[in-house]
């Protein structure tokens, strides 16, 4: 009898620090989330961080850190320090689909993660990873349509396998045995979606005129310059996304240009980049 009522009272106690570790964890990424929010990129990964060494196998915790650490690529303050953020990213985006393979923002965040490894791989890796990036985002779609984010990704995708030119696309066919089918017009299709879903996010119209603008579609891409001249700026994204819009409606032969202008290297990065506001998941806890 003792030593039942001593093993119940283990239990119970293991129990009751289980819920104060898990507890803590939800306060860390709710902490988290707010600096995220206020443009704290680098305290909030110290943050998700901490709470992952409490919860090393807690996908939320990992698509956050992953997504961090890819976001500060851009401010790393050498191309050692860059490498080393997107191959975290991507790793942590990975075990974080593989621990919760039913998570739409776990495989949206390995498609992005894929996306900014490219430019750390070779020409080969980096058509096998545009088929990844693809791949993971429509099973972000399929188990959640909803996401702005997932649409505006597999928009990117199309516009930039699509902005290829016929030489570079030739040369990829005849080496690596080409890239996934892709278009302008899909483009357009998905980014009017988020566009749709988020009319206040600057970002998808500014991506959508860009689209337009490839097809020759002046009008439709005049009107999504209009939209974004409408929404106020969250931040320096906004604000260039504006100048690029004034730009674009005062005269469409730069943007034209500049839309349809081939990569310099022989297979493109591919890299997929969404902003920092791109919240990942909601705390479950």
């Amino acid at each position: 009898m003792k030593v039942s009522i001593s093993i119940l009272f283990m239990a119970l106690t293991l129990r009751t620090a289980f819920c104060a570790e898990s507890e803590k964890v939800g306060a860390l990424i709710q902490q988290g989330d707010a600096q995220v929010a206020n443009h704290q990129l680098r305290a909030a990964l110290e943050t998700f961080q901490k709470a992952g060494k409490l919860e090393p196998d807690n996908p939320d915790v990992l698509v956050r850190t992953s997504k961090q650490c890819g976001e500060l690529i851009a401010d790393a303050k050498s191309p050692s320090e860059a490498r080393f953020l997107a191959e975290t990213a991507f790793a942590d985006a990975k075990r974080a689909v593989e621990l919760a393979p039913d998570n739409a923002k776990a495989h949206l965040c390995l498609a992005i993660a894929y996306g900014r490894m490219t430019d750390y791989t070779s020409n080969r890796v980096k058509i096998e990873y545009s088929k990844f990036i693809r791949d993971e985002t429509l099973k972000s779609l399929a188990l959640d349509p909803t996401d702005e984010y997932a649409w505006h990704v597999i928009g990117r995708w199309h516009a930039g396998i699509s902005g290829l030119n016929f030489l570079l696309k030739f040369f990829t066919k005849l080496v690596y045995g080409g890239l996934p089918d892709a278009s302008y017009e899909e483009a357009a299709k998905y980014l009017k979606k988020a566009a749709e879903i988020a009319p206040q996010r600057i970002l998808h119209h500014q991506e959508l005129a860009k689209v337009y603008v490839a097809l020759g579609k002046r009008s439709l891409a005049e009107k999504e310059w209009q939209a974004v001249l409408k929404i106020l700026p969250a931040d320096a994204d906004d604000v260039k996304a504006r100048r690029e819009a004034k730009h674009g409606l005062g005269s469409d032969s730069n943007l034209r240009a500049s839309a349809r202008q081939p990569a310099s290297n022989p297979i493109p990065p591919l890299a997929v980049i969404v902003p920092s506001r791109w919240t990942p998941v909601t705390a479950s806890r």
